[in-house]
């Protein structure tokens, strides 16, 4: 009888506490609308800036590469995150979404096995934390 009741209140603590730790490991990040999708890398996304005969990089935002699949195309992905990104721009609770800064524009390329997804900020400050913030999705 001891057993029984032991192994019941082992059981019963099991179960309360396993929805507590994985509800704390899930509200450890913010949720992203990239993360419904197969992140494979993400690149900086560049530009240059010329001014007179000198030639500048400079960090505008990200290039994601995301996996195909089934029934996914370029345009219904470029609708959905320019949704998403037109739906934060009031007030958002993703820190750490690249799509909770001002102004990001979103470009969809079709590429074979996937898709490239262009973020673009509008400002180098902008570009570069968008990029950490897409570099998150794959850590």
């Amino acid at each position: 009888m001891l057993i029984r009741t032991f192994v019941a209140s082992v059981a019963l603590a099991a179960v309360t506490a396993v929805p507590t730790l994985s509800h704390a490991a899930s509200s450890s990040r913010s949720p992203c609308i990239l993360d419904e999708h197969h992140i494979v890398s993400v690149a900086p996304y560049q530009v240059e800036e010329r001014s007179g005969h000198n030639v500048f990089q400079q960090v505008r935002g990200a290039e994601i590469f995301i996996a195909a699949e089934p029934g996914l195309t370029a345009e219904w992905l470029q609708l959905n995150l320019q949704r998403h990104a037109t739906a934060m721009q009031g007030p958002a609770a993703m820190p750490d979404c690249a799509f909770d800064l001002s102004n990001v524009r979103v470009d969809v390329a079709s590429a074979g096995s996937g898709f490239w997804v262009r973020l673009i900020a509008p400002d180098t400050k902008s570009g570069e934390e968008l990029l950490r913030r897409a570099q998150l999705l794959v850590s």
